[in-house]
């Protein structure tokens, strides 16, 4: 087995796990939601307190999240068929991320063990850097027009357009502002920049060591 293939293999581990883990910190960070209840205003536009939107955002993640909750009810909005659709095929995407962080972040760990015993992390600095020049690619045209990656991203994601709310019909839209989705979108590429930065650090290092069977 050559070292480009074993890079291959090698790369695309550790890039799954990275990804799906970055997802899953996004996914989970209440704490994002939270802070931004104030900056946006978004108890004038609902018209629920903090703790209110707190719980119906808790309620929100708790069924994207949780393979036990089948169901979604708000207490505070109303929900269309087409709303509701939606965020089961969000569950369906969350789920299947989770199942891939169960399973790619547990073998990039066992690979960057495997690697660094053998001097050989710096088979990982090329891909590393292909996926951070293409990360840094993408956060620019967020920067330039975020609307249109984020289009781009439902309509690669979703086969339908349960995605586009109406405020009328699903208000729980109007607790969920494109900033907040722009922030949410700058974390997630925050989280898996910083992670693969890490690993090129320690991939960095093994080009001192001398290996054996290099």
């Amino acid at each position: 087995m050559t070292y480009t293939i074993k890079q291959i293999g090698y790369a695309l581990t550790v890039l799954l796990g990275c990804l799906s883990l970055a997802i899953f910190m996004t996914v989970n960070s209440v704490w994002l939601f939270d802070l931004n209840m104030g900056p946006l205003h978004l108890g004038e536009v609902t018209g629920l307190t903090r703790s209110q939107m707190h719980a119906e955002y808790m309620r929100m993640i708790n069924y994207i999240q949780n393979p036990f909750n089948h169901s979604l009810k708000f207490e505070y909005f109303l929900s269309s068929n087409a709303g509701l659709q939606h965020f089961k095929d969000v569950r369906h995407l969350v789920m299947f991320n989770n199942l891939m962080m169960v399973i790619f972040v547990p073998l990039t760990i066992f690979c960057l063990w495997r690697l660094t015993k053998k001097s050989l992390t710096w088979l990982l600095i090329t891909p590393i850097k292909v996926v951070v020049s293409l990360s840094l690619v993408i956060i620019a045209m967020m920067l330039i027009n975020f609307e249109q990656v984020f289009i781009f991203f439902h309509e690669l994601l979703f086969r339908n357009r349960d995605w586009i709310f109406d405020p009328n019909s699903d208000p729980v839209i109007n607790m969920l502002p494109d900033t907040f989705f722009f922030e949410c979108f700058g974390l997630f590429f925050g989280l898996f920049l910083v992670l693969n930065v890490m690993i090129y650090m320690l991939a960095k290092r093994s080009l001192d060591v001398k290996p054996s069977d290099r």
